[in-house]
C-alpha cells in the first residue's frame, strides 16, 4: 500500500494528471471506521496533542482570530498525523515536529487566511447592530472568567470554545472561490500550488458531494453534541475528524480505500517509544 501511496503522489507531481475518483456508496461509514482506527493507534500521544491545543483555544478566547487560527491549524495538522500513522502505523513527538515543520508555511498560512476570511465574513454579514468589528480581535461577550464550582459545566465552560470553532471549521475550509476542504491535503501531500489544489478538491468534492454532505453533518453535529453532553471529548473528535479528511482524501484522489495493516505498518518502523500501535 506504501508503494501504491508513493506511485499516486509521483504521478501527481510528475504530470498533474491525477482525477478525483467518486467514492463507492456508504463512503461516510467507512471513512469513520477508518479514522476511528487510525485514531487508535495515536490515541495517547495524539489526543494529549490536541488536548493542549483545545486548552490553549480556552486561555486565549476573549482574541477570537487567535483562537480561529489554533482551531484550524490544529485540524490540519491532524490530517497530516493521521497521514503520517497510515503510513508508518507509529509515531513520536520528533515525527510530529518534523512534520509540522515541514508543512508549517502552508498549514499556519491557510489558517491565517480562512481565520481572517471568517471575520471579514462575521463582520459584513452576519454580526448583530451594535456590535463593533473590533470584536474580531478581543472580545468579552460570552466570555468566562470563573470556572463553576460544578465540575461538568466547567468542562464545558472550558471545551465550548474549541467545539464552537471546530464546527466553523469546516465553513472555513469551504469558503467559495477561496477554499476547498481537500486543498491543504493536495498542497501538502500532491506538492500542488494553491489554485490547482483549490481546483482539484474542488472537483473531488463535486463529484462525491452527497458523501461530503455527510462529512458536513459530523461536523455540525458532533462538536454541538459533545460541547453539551461529553466536553472532554472534544479533544479527540479534532483527531476523528483530522483523520476522516484524510482518509477521504486518500480514497478519493490516490484510490486507496482502506488503512495500511496496523501490523505490517509497525513492522517498518518500529520504535519503543511510539504511540499506541
Amino acid at each position: 500500500m506504501i508503494e501504491a501511496l508513493s506511485q499516486h503522489i509521483f504521478n501527481a507531481r510528475e504530470k498533474l494528471l491525477i482525477e478525483p475518483q467518486t467514492a463507492s456508496r456508504g463512503a461516510v461509514r467507512r471513512w469513520s471506521r477508518q479514522a476511528l482506527d487510525l485514531l487508535w493507534r495515536g490515541f495517547g500521544f495524539w489526543s494529549a496533542l490536541t488536548l493542549l491545543m483545545c486548552l490553549w483555544m480556552f486561555v486565549g478566547h476573549h482574541f477570537p482570530l487567535v483562537s480561529g487560527v489554533l482551531a484550524v491549524s490544529a485540524l490540519l495538522a491532524c490530517m497530516l498525523i493521521a497521514a503520517r500513522l497510515d503510513r508508518s502505523g507509529r509515531i513520536v513527538l520528533a515525527d510530529v515536529l518534523e512534520l509540522l515543520r515541514s508543512h508549517a508555511r502552508v498549514l499556519l498560512t491557510l489558517s491565517a487566511l480562512i481565520t481572517i476570511a471568517g471575520a471579514l465574513v462575521w463582520v459584513l454579514l452576519l454580526a448583530k447592530p451594535g456590535v463593533a468589528w473590533w470584536n474580531t480581535l478581543y472580545t468579552d461577550r460570552n466570555s468566562v472568567d470563573v470556572l463553576s464550582a460544578d465540575w461538568f459545566v466547567a468542562l464545558r465552560q472550558v471545551f465550548v470554545y474549541s467545539a464552537f470553532a471546530l464546527g466553523l471549521c469546516y465553513f472555513g475550509l469551504n469558503i467559495p472561490g477561496l477554499t476547498s476542504f481537500f486543498q491543504f491535503l493536495c498542497m501538502t501531500l500532491l506538492g500542488l500550488p494553491y489554485r490547482d489544489a483549490w481546483r482539484l478538491a474542488a472537483a473531488g468534492q463535486i463529484r462525491n458531494l452527497g458523501a461530503m454532505l455527510g462529512v458536513a453533518l459530523l461536523f455540525m453535529i458532533l462538536p454541538a453534541t459533545c460541547a453539551l453532553l461529553l466536553p472532554p471529548l472534544v479533544p479527540l473528535l479534532y483527531c476523528f475528524l483530522g483523520a476522516l479528511g484524510y482518509v477521504a482524501f486518500r480514497e478519493i484522489f490516490l484510490g486507496i480505500g482502506e488503512n495500511q495493516p496496523r501490523a505490517a505498518a509497525a513492522a517498518l518502523q518500529p520504535t519503543p517509544l511510539s504511540s499506541r500501535a
